[in-house]
């Protein structure tokens, strides 16, 4: 969770190994926001020497992968405190990028990039203009985070709808386990800065097995009615 008193000492860092990653990538998450919806906040930052923008994704606005082809969204406006499902993708061999909320493409941009390129460090919760630094305070992110996952390919249509529709409290599916570099644990293992910290995303056992035993009751009550 980054706190809605937002401020730059609120990140989380690594420094992944992306070169798995180079020729196609998909960055998808679960994503809450606590600011203002019409305000850029930006919470996934991929920086190298010489392109701090080689991956980012913001609350509003605009997402950027391997140049300076930004991909503007602002006609899509997203309410504070909701759950919504992200998911950036790109290939070279597309020379495109795609844009997914809650499982529908919205968004998608012709891309020139040749490559996303490794040795870099990620950034959560702020954008960097610089490798690791450079961040201000009117971009910093405020919100929740939860079952972000890196891929090494671009992921189909058919892929990300099913990761929205299995739903927040889902497992990853088994047959993308394979095409993830950062995965949701690595970030929860990464190091945290300020007032960054886990909170519960309301999905523990005991409460998903609760929904699921009142939707089977539901369905069945539904049956015996027909």
């Amino acid at each position: 969770m980054f706190p809605e008193a937002v401020s730059t000492s609120n990140f989380v860092k690594l420094t992944p190994d992306m070169s798995k990653a180079k020729s196609a990538v998909s960055v998808c998450s679960w994503m809450k926001k606590y600011l203002d919806p019409r305000v850029q906040h930006m919470w996934f930052s991929y920086a190298i020497l010489g392109s701090d923008n080689e991956i980012m994704l913001s609350d509003w606005h605009h997402n950027v992968v391997g140049t300076q082809d930004y991909m503007v969204w602002d006609d899509l406006v997203l309410l504070k405190n909701e759950w919504y499902h992200f998911c950036l993708t790109w290939s070279v061999s597309s020379h495109q990028m795609d844009f997914y909320v809650n499982g529908v493409l919205v968004k998608t941009r012709q891309n020139g990039a040749a490559s996303i390129r490794s040795g870099g460090t990620v950034i959560l919760g702020q954008d960097q203009d610089s490798v690791g630094g450079g961040f201000d305070l009117k971009q910093a992110f405020g919100g929740e985070l939860f079952q972000l996952n890196v891929f090494s390919s671009k992921l189909r249509v058919e892929d990300i709808s099913a990761i929205y529709y299995d739903g927040r409290c889902s497992r990853l599916p088994s047959t993308l386990v394979h095409d993830v570099v950062i995965s949701w644990e690595d970030f929860l293992g990464a190091t945290r800065s300020g007032a960054v910290r886990e909170v519960s995303a309301g999905c523990d056992e005991n409460t998903f097995l609760s929904k699921v035993s009142q939707l089977v009751i539901e369905e069945l009550n539904t049956c015996r009615g027909r």
